[in-house]
Parts: C-alpha cells; structure tokens; sequence
C-alpha cells in the first residue's frame, strides 16, 4: 500500500515517526480498518513500514500489534534494511526477538498477504489460545483466503494470528492425516 491520497494513515504514520505509539495503538484499536491498512503501508520515500518505525523506536507493543494485524516481518526498506535490522541497529534486543519469533511461524502459507482485507495466520501450534469469531474472519493462507464464519471456534498465536492447518483447516488446525496440531495453553 502506498501513502498516496490517504490522509489518516499519513497522520498516523507521521505520529509512529515521533515516537507517539500509545497514541497510535489507541486509533488502532478504535479504528480497526485504519490499523490494517497502517499494517501494510510503506512510505513511498523510504520504503520504511510502521513495522520499522516501531523497531526503531524499540517499542514491542507497537511490533506486536503490527505483526497481529499482518504486517510483513520482512519488509525491506529502499536502502534495503528490514525491520529487524533496524532494531539491531538500534539495540533492541526485545523487538528483534519478538519479529525473529514471528518471522518463524509467518511464513511459506501462513505469509502475510498485502490485501488489508485478510487477516494474517501462523503455525506457531504450541502458542494455541482458544477464540470465538464475533464476526466473519478472512484470513490469508497459501496464496488464497479461508474464510471462519462468525460464531466458530477458531485458535490464535501469541499475535493474535489465526493457526491454520492443512487445507485450511481451523477448528483445530489438523495436520496431513486429520490431527489435530494444536497444544492448548489454558
């Protein structure tokens, strides 16, 4: 997504620069259609995401709440640094072990997808917590969308990205032969 034409990511982009992140993340979570469009934004410019601006700033909330609404953990900048790179730069020990972590289990099928419209998923199994889908979740997975009716049982990661297994499966995440692959932690 590019910054052409729209205003609120700008603004909200300009305030991650500053270092203004709890004010970010309280519009991310009044503002949820904001937020994942923010997710996927690179200025043009840079090629930085909010994702850099986050690691820079070495604030691991703000990596967190990035990362659960899909950004991509390998974004590389014009100058062709990554967000990861940028926090071990810095010296942000933390950031830099939260995308590595997310980076394990957000790849191959479970890769972001640029569409704001999908929710991003993971394999990182032994993270299961149990969710409710309050409304319809689209979530990529493999190149395309499994969609989760309102009302399922779905599982997420320590991000809030959905577990999807083999054939887009769920309710639980079930490997090759029908099994289910995930451990809960409750």
């Amino acid at each position: 997504m590019s910054g052409h034409g729209d205003g609120v990511v700008e603004q909200l982009y300009d305030q991650a620069k500053a270092g203004e992140w709890d004010a970010v993340l309280i519009r991310f979570g009044a503002d949820p259609t904001s937020a994942a469009r923010c997710s996927r934004f690179v200025k043009p410019t840079s090629g930085w995401t909010f994702l850099h601006q986050a690691a820079y700033a070495g604030h691991s909330p703000a990596a967190r709440a990035l990362i659960g609404l899909g950004a991509a953990v390998d974004a590389a900048a014009a100058s062709g640094e990554t967000p990861n790179g940028v926090a071990r730069r810095r010296g942000h020990v933390g950031v830099m072990r939260l995308i590595d972590d997310a980076a394990a289990r957000g790849a191959g099928l479970w890769a972001p997808s640029p569409d704001q419209t999908l929710m991003p998923a993971s394999s990182a199994w032994q993270q299961a917590q149990r969710r409710r889908a309050l409304l319809t979740r689209r979530v990529a997975y493999g190149g395309g969308a499994v969609e989760i009716p309102a009302g399922a049982t779905y599982f997420v990661d320590d991000y809030e990205r959905t577990l999807i297994g083999w054939h887009g499966t769920y309710d639980p995440p079930s490997g090759m032969d029908g099994e289910s692959l995930v451990a809960l932690r409750e």
